[in-house]
């Protein structure tokens, strides 16, 4: 079942749409906005839901067990339309077109009808002003939902037309509750590393681990132990250049320094990852001054905000094992 009372760590978006469907105070459009994995669709569901359920609990509460609900956890009610791009694929103009013709059609069951942007930045240039069209007469009884991750990507007049709905990174104890019940295979390091590479996001968490973390942690220490042990480890490349994984690589090296000063210090109950302490990087930096843990640690920084900004992933690549010894 999905409804709100399942929706954990995003009290205040929450709180805000109950208030508009016991108010019956509705926008004709929204912006679901924030990271991914955090319970956007989740509450985007429950908020749909609880405007076409035919069971109420309550009227801003939906069954989760009706026919109608189903359909909406199913994609397949006939009044809600979805869109959802293929993975690095833009949303046409064509299928905004679309959108306007949805909705603009009486509904059939529900009081209205309704159409979900998933990855809403996707938009092209034109599907976006073919949208905003939409936005500025919008048709009767009808709702627009948008949901990214990248608001900034979309344009200024689509944004200020749209009621907007944030969502938060979760605490870290709620993330790691989540991760647990989800993951009960995990053990606590495994948790609480999770968690914290995660940033918060259980559904990134989720992938992580599908996409094989461990695995990607192991290769990422293996290589750090090759840079070291090279006289000039600048002869080296570090292996993934793809632009997304990079950055993940970057996170990882930041935990990693994170854990060897606290190691250093002695407090080893706060580490993310047990085993650093018996790790050749530990080693190598074991005897370095915690000075030269903390300026690594800048420099990697530095060059994720390159890496977030237009610098070339293959030059990165090339550069960092450089920066690590």
């Amino acid at each position: 079942m999905t409804n709100f009372n399942d929706i954990k760590g995003q009290e205040t978006a929450v709180k805000y749409l109950r208030n508009s469907l016991r108010a019956r105070r509705l926008s004709g459009s929204y912006l679901f906005f924030g990271p991914r994995g955090v319970g956007r669709s989740l509450c985007m569901k429950a908020f749909i839901m609880a405007m076409v359920c035919k069971e109420k609990i309550n009227d801003h509460e939906a069954c989760g067990k009706c026919s109608a609900c189903i359909k909406v956890l199913d994609h397949n009610h006939p009044d809600i339309s979805w869109i959802k791009p293929e993975k690095n694929k833009a949303i046409k103009i064509e299928e905004v077109r679309r959108v306007k013709n949805a909705l603009s059609l009486k509904p059939y069951e529900a009081p209205v009808s309704v159409c979900v942007i998933e990855d809403a930045h996707m938009m092209t240039v034109p599907a976006s002003n073919a949208l905003l069209k939409v936005l500025e007469e919008p048709p009767e009884k009808a709702l627009l939902i948008l949901v990214t991750d990248k608001k900034e990507l979309l344009l200024d007049t689509v944004i200020s037309r749209c009621t907007e709905v944030r969502f938060n990174p979760l605490p870290p104890a709620i993330t790691k509750e989540i991760i647990r019940e989800r993951h009960p295979a995990l053990d606590e390091g495994g948790v609480a590393f999770l968690a914290c590479f995660s940033q918060g996001s259980p559904g990134r968490a989720r992938e992580m681990l599908e996409e094989g973390l461990n695995e990607r942690k192991d290769e990422v220490l293996n290589l750090l132990d090759t840079i070291i042990e090279e006289e000039d480890p600048s002869c080296l490349n570090w292996e993934n250049d793809n632009k997304e994984l990079l950055l993940e690589d970057l996170e990882m090296l930041i935990m990693l320094l994170r854990d060897i000063a606290l190691a250093k210090e002695g407090l080893t109950d706060m580490l993310l990852d047990k085993d650093v302490p018996g790790t050749g990087a530990y080693r190598f930096f074991e005897n370095a001054g915690i000075d030269k843990i903390y300026s690594t640690v800048a420099r990697i920084i530095g060059m994720k905000r390159a890496l977030l900004g237009n610098v070339n992933p293959k030059i990165a690549a090339q550069v960092l094992p450089g920066m690590l010894k």
